[in-house]
């Protein structure tokens, strides 16, 4: 699904995440979940990808990974050979991106990528998240810890001199109240 970011342009907004093995003796629900909605037997490259709405830019790669309503596709190794060497190394290094891209279903190649998080700044996030009832501090919260990843919640607390548990519960809250709005829209 074309979605169209505040820069302008229609392109995807995708979230690409590393795939791991389930146990059906573990998790045997899972295991026979993830069998009836798979597509193909395999990633070839150990990753998958969602295109999701530009509703889940506010979920983490792993909010948007666990979405059963969103089909995740195997990520071709052209696809991940034609992402920009930063956007693989953030992959490589942390097992999920979310970025908005062109990508042409035909060659398998991402065009005109920019990490999500690039795309917005950052007060216009905070604004659209307070519009979407979360608190100021749930906001600075989950926009700095979840989404831009630049504090671990140890250090963002150290920063904003509150308890770890203070910045847990409003990322928490903030995570409640956007898979809330996204069952709203579905």
């Amino acid at each position: 699904m074309a979605v169209k970011p505040g820069s302008g342009g229609d392109r995807d907004f995708v979230t690409i995440f590393k795939t791991g093995s389930v146990d059906r003796d573990d998790y045997p629900e899972l295991a026979e979940h993830l069998l009836e909605g798979r597509t193909q037997l395999a990633a070839e490259t150990g990753y998958l990808m969602k295109f999701g709405d530009i509703s889940h830019r506010g979920l983490t790669p792993f909010d948007v990974a666990s979405l059963h309503d969103v089909p995740a596709y195997p990520l071709p190794h052209a696809a991940l050979a034609s992402l920009p060497a930063h956007v693989r190394a953030d992959l490589e290094r942390d097992g999920a991106v979310q970025l908005f891209a062109a990508y042409d279903r035909d060659a398998h190649e991402f065009e005109d990528v920019a990490l999500a998080w690039e795309e917005q700044d950052f007060l216009e996030r905070l604004a659209e998240l307070i519009a979407g009832d979360c608190s100021v501090h749930e906001a600075v919260d989950w926009v700095v810890v979840e989404e831009a990843e630049r504090y671990a919640i140890g250090q963002w607390a150290r920063i904003r001199d509150v308890t770890e548990d203070a910045v847990r519960s409003n990322i928490n809250s903030a995570r409640e109240k956007l898979l809330a709005e996204e069952d709203r829209e579905h």
